[in-house]
C-alpha cells in the first residue's frame, strides 16, 4: 500500500471571505520562511523507503509557485522520501493564465491541475469575492487544457447567496463545454466565524433550493459522462483523483507544511497552523506537531468504515475486518440494520454503501458509527 504525500502552500493573493483553510496573503518574507521550514520538516520526516506515489499540492493558492520551484520541490521529495509519483496535482486559481507558466508546471512534473473556479457566473463570483470574471475563468480552463496536462479538474460550488436556477444552469453549461476530466462539487457551508457569515445572515439561502440546485448539477455532470465516485466528486473513467482516494480508502499519507495532517502506521497528527509557530518549532529542532493521536485497531477500523462510505463503491466489511482484526459488522449490526431499514444504507452481502439519493445526508449515517 503506497503512501500519499500532501504539501500545504499557505498563501493566497488575498484571503477569500468564505475560506476556512489555513492561509494568509502572500508576502515574500513569509514565503521564504515557509520554504526554509519545508526543508527542515522534510529532513525531520525523511524516510526514503516511504516511496509515495502521489503528491498533492494544496492551499492556499499553490499556483503562486513558479515552475522552477515546483521542480525543486519534487527533487526535494524524491531525495527525502523516495517520491515515485504517478500523479502530481496542483491547485490553481484562474489568475494564473500565462501559457508559459502552465506548460512549465507540466514540464516540471505536474500531471493534474485542479482549477478552483467555483462558478462560471459573474454574480456568484462577485458575491464570493473572487477577483476574476466568468469569461476569464473559461479562458484559464481552456489554457489548462491546451497545456497538455493528463487531467484537468474544476471546483464548483452551489449555495451561494443570490444564485438562481438560471445562474446554476449557466455554470453547468459552461463547465461541460470545457469537457473537464474531473469536477468537485461543493455546497457553501461552515462559514461560522468567517467574514462570509455576515453575507449568509444578510442574504440567507433556501436550503431546499440549494439541494435542488446541487441535484441539478450532479445530474448534469453524470449525464455528460462524469460519474460520481465520492460524495462531492465526479470523474471520467480513469480520471479519479488517486491521491484523494487514499484518504477515503484509509491508506497512509504524510502531510508537510503548516496545518498539514498525516496518518502513518498507528499514528495520526496535525501540524501547527500558524506559519510562524510551525517554522519556529522547526528552527529549534522540534517537531511542529500541534496534536497527535495513537490509533488502536478499533478506532482505525471505525474511521476506515466512515471514510469508505463516502465512496459510491462503499466498503467491503469482510476486507475491513481482515485488515483491522475485529468484527466491525458484528459490533455495528444493530446500527447497520436500522440504517438499511431507513433507506440510508444499501447492503449487498457484506458490502455496504450509501444510496446516491442519500449522499447529501450521509452525515446521518456516519454519526451512527461515531
Amino acid at each position: 500500500m503506497r503512501a500519499g504525500l500532501y504539501l500545504h502552500f499557505p498563501f493566497c493573493r488575498a484571503k477569500c471571505p468564505y475560506c476556512h483553510f489555513a492561509s494568509v496573503p502572500y508576502a515574500p518574507p513569509l514565503h521564504d520562511e515557509w520554504r526554509r521550514g519545508l526543508e527542515e520538516e522534510a529532513a525531520l520526516r525523511a524516510a526514503p523507503s516511504l516511496a509515495p506515489d502521489t503528491l498533492y499540492i494544496g492551499g492556499g493558492t499553490p499556483s503562486l509557485l513558479g515552475p522552477d520551484e515546483v521542480r525543486d520541490l519534487l527533487g526535494l521529495f524524491g531525495a527525502r522520501f523516495g517520491l515515485e509519483a504517478v500523479e502530481v496535482t496542483l491547485e490553481a486559481g484562474p489568475e494564473a493564465a500565462d501559457a508559459d507558466r502552465l506548460e512549465g508546471w507540466r514540464e516540471a512534473g505536474v500531471t493534474r491541475l485542479s482549477a478552483g473556479v467555483q462558478a462560471f457566473d459573474d454574480g456568484a463570483l462577485a458575491t464570493l469575492g473572487r477577483r476574476y470574471t466568468s469569461a476569464e475563468a473559461v479562458s484559464f480552463c481552456l489554457a489548462c487544457r491546451d497545456a497538455g496536462f493528463e487531467a484537468v479538474g474544476l471546483d464548483l460550488m452551489v449555495g451561494v447567496p443570490g444564485e438562481t436556477r438560471g445562474s446554476v444552469e449557466r455554470t453547468l453549461e459552461r463547465a461541460l463545454r470545457l469537457e473537464p476530466d474531473h469536477v468537485s462539487l461543493y455546497i457553501l457551508e461552515n462559514v461560522e466565524g468567517l467574514p462570509f457569515a455576515k453575507v449568509m445572515n444578510d442574504r440567507p439561502v433556501d436550503e431546499d433550493e440549494v439541494v435542488e440546485n446541487h441535484g441539478r448539477m450532479a445530474d448534469g455532470l453524470e449525464a455528460a459522462g462524469l460519474a460520481r465516485y465520492e460524495i462531492s466528486n465526479f470523474s471520467r473513467p480513469g480520471k479519479e483523483c488517486r491521491h484523494n482516494l487514499k484518504y477515503w480508502r484509509y491508506e497512509p499519507f504524510l502531510g508537510l507544511g503548516p496545518s498539514a495532517c498525516s496518518r502513518l502506521g498507528p499514528r495520526r497528527w496535525c501540524n501547527k497552523s500558524a506559519i510562524g509557530a510551525w517554522a519556529e518549532a522547526l528552527r529549534r529542532g522540534q517537531d511542529p506537531v500541534e496534536e497527535s493521536r495513537e490509533l488502536d485497531a478499533g478506532t482505525a477500523g471505525r474511521e476506515a468504515l466512515i471514510f469508505g462510505l463516502r465512496l459510491v463503491e462503499g466498503v467491503d466489511l469482510r476486507a475491513l475486518e481482515k485488515r483491522f482484526g475485529w468484527d466491525i459488522g458484528g459490533r455495528y449490526a444493530a446500527e447497520i440494520d436500522e440504517l438499511v431499514g431507513a433507506g440510508l444504507l444499501l447492503r449487498d452481502g457484506l458490502r455496504l454503501r450509501v444510496p446516491a439519493e442519500r449522499m447529501l445526508v450521509s452525515n446521518q449515517v456516519f454519526a451512527r458509527f461515531a
